[in-house]
């Protein structure tokens, strides 16, 4: 299947989530991503701020701050195309709306460099359970992924965006672990 053919059909999948389901899913798979040891271990993550029916990180981010992480939040900039990564206080009401209409930190707010991030928390359209990632099409995670060095990296989803096998290109770059409300998996534990 195609990827947009792909995108269209698992953003219609989780749409179609009740409100209140959608909120209960989301938070069970939170919650597993906050037992897995890929965040015990992590002294700084980097979220996302959900948009368009996305897994919440509301549930993440308040936990990080009761154990004393880091967190980190993506800023989009359009030219040159890329994610700029800032510190982050887990408190939305000061965050701003930017590109694409999705809540960011304000640009002056510190930088956090790639290397210095432990645990991404990846969104998605799709996953598989091999590792195997397919994002909005924008390629904004695909550019900084490479760049994350030694940081694990988590998806994020409902368990009826995970699939069998997803296209794949060179350029891919698979997660370590997903949590869905099913529970966590570690994929490559090796890492």
């Amino acid at each position: 299947m195609e990827k947009q053919q792909l995108r269209t059909e698992m953003l219609a999948r989780r749409q179609s989530l009740a409100p209140d389901e959608r909120e209960r899913r989301s938070l069970a798979a939170q919650e597993a991503l906050i037992g897995s040891p890929a965040f015990a271990a992590a002294h700084q993550i980097l979220i996302y701020i959900a948009f368009r029916g996305e897994v919440g990180t509301e549930r993440i981010a308040e936990a990080a701050v009761t154990a004393g992480k880091g967190l980190v939040l993506p800023r989009v900039v359009k030219e040159p195309r890329g994610l700029v990564l800032h510190a982050y206080s887990g408190n939305q009401a000061a965050l701003a709306r930017g590109a694409y209409g999705i809540m960011e930190p304000r640009p002056e707010w510190p930088v956090v460099t790639p290397a210095e991030v432990d645990l991404v928390v990846v969104p998605g359209v799709a996953f598989d359970r091999t590792g195997g990632r397919l994002g909005y099409g924008g390629g904004y995670y695909d550019r900084l992924l490479p760049m994350m060095g030694h940081a694990r990296l988590a998806g994020l989803a409902y368990e009826c965006q995970v699939v069998e096998g997803l296209p794949k290109d060179p350029h891919d770059i698979p997660v370590d672990g997903l949590a869905t409300e099913m529970g966590y998996t570690d994929i490559r534990g090796d890492r």
